[in-house]
């Protein structure tokens, strides 16, 4: 079992007007009451606003995700789906379980750490698990692959990490 820090990674500091991404990680359960709670959650333990979330990111697996498109439509914001290629590797808390069921060893840290530094390690809920990162511009929130399930979740909000 890995065991997370309470409070955001060490070393991080919430810049004013920080932009946020949440990475999901979620198995076919988690609705969308369970991913906003955790959210939220996670906002207020890194002491971000609900503002500050520009964005969720997931695995192109997520594609069709119910509960998943309903919370990105319950915040506002895009929803940007990533390849395996995509992920970031090294994450702090890796899942034997989501190994073993998909081949790699983080979903919300690592979609979360593709977009930007990784502020808060994920947290869990009973179906879902969640990451912040702060959106640095390395990766477009609302560019997505030429997949039709990927165009599934766009969303029509324009947001992007590079700020205004």
């Amino acid at each position: 079992m890995t065991t997370v820090q309470a409070g955001p990674l060490p070393g991080t500091t919430l810049p004013i007007g920080a932009r946020l991404v949440a990475g999901i990680g979620c198995s076919s359960a988690a609705d969308v009451a369970e991913i906003v709670a955790l959210v939220e959650q996670c906002l207020v333990e890194l002491g971000a606003a609900p503002a500050s979330l520009i964005g969720l990111v997931s695995h192109s697996r997520k594609a069709n995700h119910p509960g998943l498109l309903a919370a990105a439509q319950h915040f506002d914001i895009p929803v940007r789906l990533l390849d395996d290629a995509e992920l970031r590797a090294d994450m702090p808390t890796p899942s034997p379980r989501v190994l073993a069921a998909i081949g790699q060893p983080s979903i919300a840290e690592a979609a979360a750490a593709a977009v930007g530094p990784l502020l808060l390690a994920k947290r869990r809920s009973s179906h879902a698990t969640c990451a912040l990162a702060l959106c640095d511009g390395r990766l477009d929130l609302q560019a997505q692959a030429s997949s039709p399930r990927a165009s599934i979740a766009a969303s029509t909000l324009s947001t992007s990490c590079a700020g205004p």
